[in-house]
């Protein structure tokens, strides 16, 4: 995972091609360490396929952040990765940039 930083918004970029619960929780501590910017963007421009449990930890971190004036949005999402976010209904709950 790769994080910029601006004040503005933290982009995090997914490395690996599964976006699997180990890497969400990898960006779950460092969303939580780093509190700059009010916005956290999880590009998965290299993510060919993704889990469940991967998007529901990113629900999970979204929840917290909107607690604490922040939010969190899904980026650059592949067609494979999408067609499970589409399935999971998760539009309302982990929006898309």
């Amino acid at each position: 995972m790769v994080a910029i930083q601006t004040p503005l918004q933290t982009t995090i970029v997914t490395e690996s091609s599964v976006f699997s619960h180990k890497e969400a929780e990898q960006i779950t501590r460092y969303a939580s360490v780093h509190p700059v910017a009010n916005k956290v963007i999880i590009d998965l421009s290299k993510v060919e396929s993704a889990s469940t449990s991967a998007f529901a930890r990113l629900i999970l971190l979204r929840r917290h952040l909107l607690q604490t004036g922040r939010d969190l949005r899904i980026s650059n999402i592949s067609r494979q990765a999408k067609a499970l976010y589409e399935i999971s209904r998760l539009d309302g709950v982990l929006p898309l940039v």
